[in-house]
C-alpha cells in the first residue's frame, strides 16, 4: 500500500503508459505537448483515476494541448484508420489492421467490421492551433459535425458506426460519437476493456500475458488460463476500474510471491505460472538502479539534474544505455517496441563501455567514498554496497572475497570499484527475481 501511494508509482506506470500513447517527441518544438501530456498521465495515475475514465479523456480528448493534453495522443495518430487501430490494440486487445484490406477466414473481424468501427473517428479534425500556428504537426482536435460514417472501398457504401460485434449506431451529426464508443467500450457486458487491461497488468508483472501477445485476444489464441482472466477482469469491473486496487491484488497474490527457483517438476514451464519468471529489468530501471548504486544522479540534459530515467517526459532523452537496453521509441501501441531479451550489446556495455568505466571511477561516486572512510570496518562497507544493490548483506563467501580483495589492493578505491563492477554485473542485480 505505501508503494502504490509513493510518487515513484505513478511515475513508473507514467512511463509505461506515456509509450505506448505514443508521447514521441519528434522536434524542440514538440516538448511543450509531450511533458504536458507525460505529465497529465502520471498526475491521472497518482490520483487514480478511474481507467475508464483515463481511456475516455483521451479517446474524446477535443481542444487544444495547451488546456487538453490527452490531444497530444492525436498528433501521432492523426487519421481515422490510426485512430481506430491502436484504440482497437491498446485498450480493447484487438489488432485489426489486416482487416482494412481483407476478411482473414480464420479471424473474426471483417473488412466491414473495420470500416464501421472506424467511423466513430470519422467526426475528428486536426489543425494548428492559435498557440502555435507554425507548428510541424496539429496540436488541437475539434469535431467537423458530420454524422459519422465511412466509407468501405469495398461496397463502395458509407456504413454507419458500431462497436466490434455490437449493433448499428445512430448518432447524429452534432453527436460527439467517440463518446458513444466509450460508452460500449466500459459497459459491464464488453468482453474485451476489462480483460484486455488486465491482462497487460498481469504480463507486466508477471513477464508473459495470460494471453500473450498481450494486445492480440482472439479465438485462435486463447488464454492460458480463461477462469484466471475472467475472475480479473470481473473483479476489477467491480471495483470501478481502480488501477491501484489492481496492482495490489496482483501483487498480493501468492502467485506473484512464488520462488523463481523452479523444480525438476516445473523446470520447462513457460505458459502455466508455476513459478515465477525472471526477467530482465527494463532500460529505464536498471540505468537508475546503476546510478543508484554507484552513488551518483543521472543528467539529461533539458531536464534537472538528478531526475531519473523513469521520470523522463518523453522518448528525446534517449541516451545509448536506454536505447541499448531496449526503451521503446514510442512509434506504435505495441509493447513489443520494448524488448525483454538480453543480448551480447548489453553484456559488453555492462562489462567494459567508457560510460559505466566514468561512473564507477568518479570521484564523487560511493566507491571514492568508501575508500575514503577510514572509520568502517570493510564488513561494514560491504552490508552498504549490498543492501543498496541486492537489499541484503552478502553471505560468508562473499563476505570472504570482499574482505581478501580489499585487503590485497594497494589502491582502495579500485578495490571498491572492482567490487561494484561486478555488482552490476551480477544477474541478481539485473533480473527481477
Amino acid at each position: 500500500d505505501r508503494l502504490v501511494d509513493s510518487p515513484g508509482y505513478a511515475e513508473y506506470f507514467a512511463n509505461k503508459w506515456s509509450a505506448v500513447l505514443r508521447n514521441k517527441r519528434r522536434g524542440q518544438n514538440d516538448i511543450p505537448y509531450t511533458f504536458r501530456f507525460h505529465a497529465w498521465i502520471r498526475d491521472s495515475l497518482a490520483q487514480n483515476l478511474p481507467y475508464d475514465q483515463f481511456v475516455r479523456s483521451v479517446i474524446t480528448a477535443t481542444g487544444d494541448v495547451q488546456t487538453h493534453p490527452p490531444v497530444a495522443w492525436y498528433r501521432e495518430v492523426s487519421t481515422a484508420s490510426e485512430q481506430m487501430e491502436d484504440t482497437g490494440q491498446l485498450f480493447l486487445g484487438t489488432r485489426l489492421g489486416c482487416a482494412k484490406c481483407h476478411h482473414h477466414p480464420f479471424e473474426r473481424w471483417s473488412q466491414q467490421d473495420y470500416y464501421q468501427f472506424e467511423a466513430f473517428f470519422s467526426q475528428v479534425g486536426l489543425k494548428s492551433s492559435r498557440f502555435n500556428p507554425q507548428a510541424n504537426m496539429p496540436d488541437m482536435v475539434f469535431l467537423k459535425g458530420n454524422a459519422p460514417t465511412a466509407n468501405n472501398p469495398r461496397s463502395k457504401e458509407p456504413v454507419k458506426a458500431a462497436g466490434l460485434g455490437g449493433p448499428l449506431l445512430d448518432i447524429e451529426s452534432y453527436e460527439d460519437a467517440r463518446h458513444r464508443l466509450v460508452d460500449w467500450m466500459v459497459a459491464p457486458d464488453n468482453p474485451f476493456f476489462a480483460k484486455t487491461l488486465v491482462n497487460r497488468y498481469w504480463k507486466h508483472f508477471f513477464g508473459r500475458g495470460i494471453v500473450d501477445p498481450e494486445d492480440d485476444l482472439r479465438v485462435t489464441n486463447p488464454p492460458s488460463n480463461p477462469e484466471l482472466l475472467d475472475a480479473l477482469a470481473e473483479h476489477f469491473r467491480q471495483k470501478q476500474f481502480d488501477l491501484k486496487d489492481l496492482v495490489r491484488t496482483i501483487c498480493k497474490s501468492n502467485l506473484y510471491q512464488l520462488s523463481s527457483e523452479p523444480t525438476e517438476f516445473n523446470a520447462s514451464d513457460r505458459q502455466n505460472f508455476s513459478s515465477f519468471y525472471q526477467r530482465r529489468l527494463n532500460a529505464e530501471v536498471l540505468y537508475d538502479a546503476i546510478n543508484s548504486v554507484v552513488g551518483l544522479p543521472a543528467n539529461f540534459g533539458g531536464v534537472p539534474q538528478g531526475m531519473t530515467a523513469v521520470q523522463l517526459p518523453d522518448n528525446g532523452f534517449n541516451n545509448y544505455f536506454l536505447q541499448v537496453f531496449g526503451k521503446p521509441a514510442s512509434e506504435s501501441a505495441c509493447e513489443c517496441e520494448r524488448s525483454p531479451e538480453a543480448n551480447l550489446a548489453q553484456s559488453l556495455h555492462l562489462l567494459n563501455s567508457g560510460d559505466i568505466q566514468n561512473r564507477l571511477q568518479n570521484g564523487q561516486g560511493i566507491a571514492a567514498e568508501l575508500a575514503r572512510d577510514m572509520e568502517r570496518s570493510d564488513d561494514d562497507k560491504a552490508n552498504t554496497l549490498y543492501r543498496r544493490a541486492f537489499a541484503r548483506n552478502p553471505n560468508d563467501e562473499e563476505f570472504q572475497l570482499i574482505r581478501n580483495h580489499v585487503a590485497s589492493a594497494t589502491n582502495k578505491q579500485q578495490a571498491w570499484e572492482d567490487i561494484l563492477w561486478a555488482i552490476i554485473n551480477a544477474k541478481e542485480f539485473q533480473f527481477v527475481r
